[in-house]
């Protein structure tokens, strides 16, 4: 079978006021309606929120998903429950990619366009404001012309993106 991948994007679920059992029920049908694609492998930053809730989630379904680190170091800052969840859940991912070998400036967002590069699908958990690492993450898969699947957190409502296709007389 060949390999289709999704990766997951969005905010840290737990800083903002979203009803987190809510979004947990909304990662699920974000990965169901991926699934229904034909998509078997997930692809997951590690960043606090949403994409260790996702983490979580693939690993207790036992899917395919990598953790695509920016540094060994990026935990260091969290909480100490935080960072045991994290460890936990690195040895759940079927791999687990460090991509620097330290934390500096603009590591965070090398590997958000990792993810953009190494997918054939955004999946997002967004509010729809329009700064921040997840809105450029989002706006990376625009631009590289992936389709989006879009849970807004507040409303949970899921919106589709499917970019234009351009015909080409040699396909």
């Amino acid at each position: 079978m060949k390999t289709k991948t999704a990766f997951i994007t969005g905010h840290r679920v737990f800083d903002f006021p979203f009803n987190y059992p809510l979004v947990r029920r909304g990662i699920n049908q974000l990965t169901d309606l991926a699934i229904e694609r034909g998509f078997n492998c997930f692809l997951t930053g590690m960043a606090l929120g949403t994409d260790t809730l996702a983490a979580l989630i693939w690993a207790e379904r036992h899917l395919t998903w990598k953790a695509i680190l920016p540094c060994p170091d990026q935990s260091n800052s969290w909480t100490r429950k935080q960072q045991i969840l994290y460890r936990q859940l690195l040895t759940k991912a079927t791999e687990v990619k460090v991509l620097y070998p330290q934390y500096e400036q603009g590591v965070m967002q090398a590997r958000d366009q990792y993810l953009v590069n190494n997918s054939q699908l955004c999946l997002a958990v967004s509010d729809g404001r329009t700064e921040g690492g997840t809105f450029l993450t989002i706006e990376m898969a625009r631009k590289a012309k992936l389709p989006l699947i879009i849970l807004n957190p507040n409303t949970l409502e899921i919106s589709y993106e499917e970019p234009e296709q351009q015909l080409s007389l040699f396909d």
